[in-house]
């Protein structure tokens, strides 16, 4: 096909080189797309093509009034061969866009799922710490009440002990004043049988009648008398 129309922007030599360079591509030419000159190269050469075509396509609108049919039909047999020679390129580009994308986003799964490790980790660390302080929390708070409770013991048996101190001496104090008084009313009785028996000795009374006559008083065995102590 003679080019005529847009011989201004390509010529058939400059098609037919494409077209040659792509058909490398085709034959089993494989430009490695992680190798960033030869990514280079496969995406300047899909960007010189689709250049191309922009221009050609302007061109035909711009000159489609004057030949709209031979226009088109130069216009779409141009872009059909220069289409299929982008082919292997765009194919390239879309192939190393679908990987990249799936490294990085492998790459980001990745990152999350160190995070959310790392997030499980310190909230499993967290947790232990909650409970290590949870626990020496209720230790502490038994210590403080065993502390409290033999405190309250000690006092307790302390004011019982006191008490039975207490108790001990008040029985003690009773039992002596009660024994002082039997002491000094048996002196009393003694003193007041002494001085009966003086006062009958006295009168003539035999000490030996005498005496027996008072311990018969004293003991209550005379009806109607008493000696009043």
């Amino acid at each position: 096909m003679e080019i005529t129309i847009f011989k201004e922007i390509t010529t058939e030599g400059v098609i037919a080189s494409i077209e040659e360079n792509s058909k490398k591509y085709h034959e089993g030419f494989y430009a490695d797309m992680n190798n960033a000159p030869e990514r280079k190269l496969v995406k300047e050469s899909a960007a010189d093509i689709n250049n191309m075509i922009k221009d050609l396509k302007s061109a035909r609108i711009r000159i489609t009034k004057e030949n709209t049919a031979k226009v088109n039909k130069e216009h779409d047999a141009i872009v059909e061969r220069l289409a299929a020679a982008n082919l292997p390129f765009t194919v390239l580009i879309d192939e190393y866009n679908i990987e990249r994308k799936r490294v990085l986003d492998e790459e980001k799964r990745v990152v999350a799922l160190k995070v959310a490790m790392v997030q499980k980790e310190g909230d499993h660390e967290m947790a232990l710490l909650i409970n290590k302080t949870f626990e020496f929390d209720k230790a502490e708070e038994l210590r403080i009440k065993k502390e409290r409770d033999d405190a309250y013991k000690l006092q307790a048996d302390a004011e019982a002990e006191e008490r039975a101190r207490s108790k001990a001496a008040h029985a003690e104090a009773v039992r002596v004043n009660e024994e002082n008084a039997r002491l000094a009313n048996v002196e009393h009785v003694k003193s007041v049988n002494v001085a009966i028996l003086n006062s009958m000795i006295s009168h003539g009374l035999p000490k030996a009648e005498s005496k027996k006559f008072i311990a018969t008083l004293a003991r209550k065995e005379l009806n109607q008398l008493t000696i009043n102590y």
